[in-house]
């Protein structure tokens, strides 16, 4: 079967169409509020802090934007060891930056216009129309500045997804029919080749991670690639101590079995 993750804007639908086809698909259904929780038990981490990467745009000073990046990382860790023990459907902000270059993922993006959003609002939450257009207008700025500052691209942007969905033109129902097909022909089924992919981007990323928890080491610019068990990592450490102990920990992390650290040392610049 295959991975299915839904970006949606809010007041869209799309977490009304993740609920459905998880439930035809029998898979569990997780929302990005209870992504966060998890990461935060998973990493013994300040929740607040996972909640801020994953919804402001980061600081100006560089520190923090490192950090933010890190923070960010935990939760996609936390995302992908959930899909290692099964498949699932993801629903919220930003679902195809949790899991990039993985075959076996459909990602998708639901989208409205305005009128359609409010129409949502209000059926299902109840909202006035007013109080409705302020908050999609408040949490659309807040995610475009977000995408933009993290990843310098535009959300809506197609080619980051395998399918779109405007339900201002299509119903809910049309959408959920959709995906069932496309997943029951096979298109995005799992194969050895791109278990391996998926086996590898979770390596880089539990590195990472294990590396930005220590507080000694949080604040190097860093990126880890991995492949079958060999990592390599890159950018810049602030001293040979620190680079040396970024390759201990990377060492020390199960399933790793060789690293090579290809850090520079010197003052981290970042535009």
């Amino acid at each position: 079967m295959a991975i299915i993750t839904i970006s949606r804007t809010l007041f869209s639908g799309g977490e009304q169409i993740a609920e459905e086809v998880a439930k035809k698909l029998g898979y569990p259904c997780l929302r990005r509020k209870e992504l966060i929780l998890g990461a935060a038990e998973d990493f013994e981490f300040e929740e607040a802090k996972l909640v801020e990467a994953m919804a402001e745009p980061p600081k100006l000073w560089q520190r923090d934007r490192d950090k933010r990046d890190a923070h960010f990382n935990l939760i996609r860790a936390a995302f992908l060891k959930r899909c290692e023990k099964q498949d699932l459907v993801y629903h919220g902000f930003s679902g195809q930056e949790l899991i990039r270059n993985v075959p076996h993922v459909l990602r998708i993006l639901v989208v409205a216009d305005e009128a359609h959003r409010i129409e949502t609002a209000k059926k299902f939450l109840g909202l006035h129309p007013e109080d409705a257009l302020a908050q999609l207008k408040a949490s659309d700025k807040k995610f475009n500045k977000w995408t933009r500052h993290m990843y310098g691209f535009e959300w809506k942007d197609p080619s980051l997804y395998d399918i779109v969905f405007n339900l201002g033109r299509m119903s809910m129902e049309s959408a959920v029919e959709t995906t069932l097909g496309i997943i029951a022909r096979g298109d995005f089924s799992a194969t050895d080749a791109s278990r391996q992919v998926f086996a590898d981007e979770l390596l880089a990323s539990l590195v990472w991670s294990s590396i930005t928890q220590k507080e000694e080491l949080s604040t190097s610019y860093l990126e880890t690639m991995a492949s079958d068990g060999r990592v390599v990592i890159t950018g810049t450490a602030r001293s040979e101590k620190i680079l040396n102990e970024i390759t201990d920990v990377a060492e020390s992390v199960a399933g790793v079995t060789e690293v090579e650290n290809e850090m520079s040392i010197g003052t981290i610049w970042r535009s």
